[in-house]
This record gives C-alpha cells, sequence and structure tokens, in this order.
C-alpha cells in the first residue's frame, strides 16, 4: 500500500495504468487536508511561516542558503508532540 496525499500528480493516467498492471501494490489517498495524517506538511508550515514569510530570494543560491538555516532551525524548535513522535520508533 503507498499512502499518497491528493496532488493531481498522484492520479494520472499513468499512475492509474500503472497500479493496475501490479498486483501486490494499491494507493491510498490522504484527505484533501489532513496535515495530522501528514505530519512533514507542519514542518512546511514552520518553515513557511518562520523561515520564508515575507522573505523573496534574488537568486536560487540565496533560497537554498535561507532553507538551509531554516531546516538546523527546525531540529532545536520545540514541534508539538504528535509530529515528533510521529518521526520516532516506539
Amino acid at each position: 500500500m503507498v499512502v499518497l496525499d491528493n496532488a493531481g500528480i498522484h492520479k494520472t493516467k499513468a499512475v492509474t495504468a500503472f497500479v493496475s498492471g501490479e498486483s501486490r501494490l494499491s494507493l491510498q489517498y490522504l484527505p484533501p487536508y489532513a496535515p495530522e495524517l501528514n505530519p512533514i506538511e507542519l514542518v512546511w508550515a514552520y518553515i513557511k511561516r518562520n523561515v520564508l514569510g515575507n522573505f523573496c530570494a534574488r537568486t536560487l543560491k540565496e533560497l537554498k542558503a535561507r532553507l538551509k538555516v531554516g531546516w538546523q532551525r527546525v531540529r532545536y524548535v520545540r514541534l508539538p508532540d504528535r509530529l515528533l513522535h510521529s518521526y520516532l520508533p516506539s
């Protein structure tokens, strides 16, 4: 089973045709907006709000540098427990 979000690219004829040819493969789509089921969305929301908010990169290099710093900040920020526990082994 592969769990996917509802991005249009995941529902193309090519994907459908490929999956129909694989007997052991099935797709399960998340609801259209369900960050609690896709915890990385909470991290992206933090990055967009706290790292990239009001930031307009002039070059790709500048954007990459800002994102690198932002990802480092994520490691030290107190994220919701439900996000942390979803990635920690039981």
